[in-house]
């Protein structure tokens, strides 16, 4: 008969904080338990208890902070501590950017075992009101006759009771508690499980997912609020091709790079940087390190809609954008006829597919941007280091795999890393992009 698991005190305690684990929680340890602690900095001394629950499992909440960090600030948003958005708005911005330069520098030396020649500067840009792309979950609370929009709690079993967020854009966050008032005078109220978000430069879109069909006094309630708001209402019944442009009778979402002079058009579920002010300099960042030339011929892995595509273009001989989706193909060919570019191609291909034939137009190309999703290119790297390139500049939005292709670039293909930093496009969460520049060394071959 196995032990009996030993049952959890309810009492608070005092813990001391070590560390940070890569989710932004501080690590502590009580008794022979390594604990994830809420709300909580490294060299803190706070009183805390135990979280019970499967999914709350080895994790305690901050009750009180007995000895505070150098780094922690107040947290500007009340929702801050439940709502499960942004869980670093107690800790300051340049504390924030230093762990994330940190973590990324932890990988790739323990991950990749490699170093950069040089460490840029961070990029970081608004730090409020910046999310221009969310997904909102909405819960009927009959017992309460309310209902909630928002994020989820952060421990994702239930929505958050906001009624003002700090990261949205403002016209999204200023109309929370309205949505909340709207949705619960539908007849669907009790089948709207999420709202999707999507914010153009001039022009932001609310796309509400129901699941049973809209009567007419609902259809005229979201028209109403529509016009009233300046929100634009889509419909989606089911898939993203169902999707129904409610009010107005014509949208068309936009985003631009104003350094460059280019335009960006896209539909409200397009892939889109969720923060603008920072993709505009992360975009000229790419430019400044790959520094595209009229006699380059150069490559862009996983080019969605053409956001580097478009801006290599504008100095580069000819670029070629590759993606997978071939909605996104048809929207970066719309927007390079936008602005007025030939000298550019988009082509869809599943970049996952071995890459002895890729499955895309074969040229010269002498450099390569790519910017993969979480999983990372480890698969793309053999083709790589295979063709002619000799830069390639990697923007990651996960470090680890970051870490795990530079080590096979720079210690099996002979590319040496000449720099790599951070970009903040998630200000308070432990979140980060990242950007990474490789030269192909003289004489660098397979090792």
């Amino acid at each position: 008969m196995g032990r009996s698991r030993k049952r959890l005190s309810d009492q608070p305690f005092e813990l001391d904080i070590l560390s940070f684990d890569a989710k932004g929680l501080g690590m502590a340890m009580h008794g022979e338990r390594n604990l994830h602690v809420y709300d909580a900095l490294p060299t803190e001394k706070v009183v805390a208890r135990y979280l019970f629950g499967r999914t709350q499992r080895g994790k305690a909440e901050t009750l009180e902070v007995l000895e505070p960090s150098a780094d922690r600030v107040e947290a500007r948003c009340p929702h801050f501590g439940v709502c499960g958005a942004c869980s670093l708005q107690h800790m300051s911005l340049d504390a924030q950017l230093a762990r994330k330069q940190s973590v990324l520098m932890h990988f790739l030396k323990e991950t990749g075992h490699v170093e950069p020649a040089m460490i840029y500067p961070p990029l970081t840009g608004p730090q409020w009101n910046y999310r221009r792309k969310a997904r909102l979950s909405v819960r009927d609370v009959a017992a309460k006759d309310r209902v909630l929009v928002g994020f989820r709690e952060r421990n994702g079993r239930f929505v958050a009771d906001m009624n003002e967020c700090h990261i949205l854009r403002a016209e999204i966050a200023d109309a929370l508690p309205d949505l909340s008032q709207l949705i619960k005078t539908l007849d669907c109220r009790a089948t709207i499980p999420q709202l999707e978000i999507a914010c153009g430069d001039s022009q932001s879109a609310i796309i509400i997912r129901h699941l049973e069909e809209l009567s007419v006094s609902d259809r005229e309630s979201l028209r109403g609020f529509a016009k009233e708001s300046g929100l634009a209402i889509l419909l989606q019944p089911a898939g993203p091709d169902s999707i129904e442009l409610l009010e107005p009778v014509d949208l068309q979402l936009e985003y631009s790079i104003e350094s460059l002079g280019l335009r960006f058009h896209f539909d409200p579920l397009d892939f889109i940087q969720v923060n603008g002010g920072l993709n505009q300099q992360m975009v000229n960042r790419a430019l400044e390190l790959l520094d595209p030339q009229a006699e380059d011929n150069i490559l862009d892995l996983f080019c969605g809609l053409g956001n580097f595509t478009l801006a290599l273009a504008t100095r580069a001989g000819q670029v070629t954008g590759v993606e997978g989706s071939e909605q996104m193909v048809k929207r970066g060919r719309g927007n390079a006829n936008l602005n007025g570019l030939n000298n550019v191609g988009f082509h869809g291909a599943d970049l996952y597919r071995p890459t002895d034939s890729p499955p895309w137009p074969v040229a010269d190309y002498n450099k390569i941007l790519l910017d993969p999703p979480r999983s990372g290119a480890q698969d793309l790297l053999p083709w790589i280091a295979a063709s002619k390139a000799q830069e390639v500049l990697y923007i990651s939005c996960n470090p680890e795999t970051l870490a795990r292709d530079a080590g096979i670039l720079v210690n099996q293909y002979g590319f040496s890393l000449e720099g790599t930093g951070v970009i903040d496009m998630f200000p308070h969460t432990p979140h980060s992009e990242s950007i990474a520049l490789f030269k192909r060394n003289i004489n660098g071959s397979e090792r």
